[in-house]
């Protein structure tokens, strides 16, 4: 899956590229801000811009990759979040497992000692 989007992301880049080379000689007229009618004049304006096609689309991919990036950020420092509190608990039950462990090996050495001594104690007395 990780794949296919991979190849998915270098086709749409390719074809935005694609696009931006087709289109480097055309402009395009963008309106920017809702028309303004003057009384006195009678007359309706319309502030435009003027901008290269190329230069806009480029435009608009860097705005959407930032907007994309923006958006994923705060879901990717989550995982990472969990992922640390993951790894801090792992580590956690391993120092307990390894406690637990050591405590069991001084209870069988204390064991030992006492059968031994019991032993001992019972060959002595007969």
């Amino acid at each position: 899956m990780k794949l296919i989007l991979q190849i998915l992301a270098f086709v749409a880049l390719f074809s935005i590229i694609y696009l931006v080379i087709l289109n480097g000689n055309d402009s395009i007229t963008l309106q920017l801000w809702a028309p303004r009618y003057d009384a006195v004049a009678q007359t309706v304006y319309h502030t435009t811009k003027t901008l290269n096609l190329a230069f806009f689309i480029l435009g608009v991919l860097g705005v959407g990759l930032f907007v994309g990036v923006c958006a994923v950020i705060p879901f990717y420092l989550a995982q990472t979040e969990q992922l640390f509190a993951y790894k801090r608990e792992l580590e956690r039950s391993s120092v307990k497992t390894d406690s637990s462990t050591s405590q069991v090996k001084v209870l069988q050495a204390k064991v030992e000692v006492l059968e031994k001594a019991l032993k001992d104690a019972l060959n002595n007395r007969y």
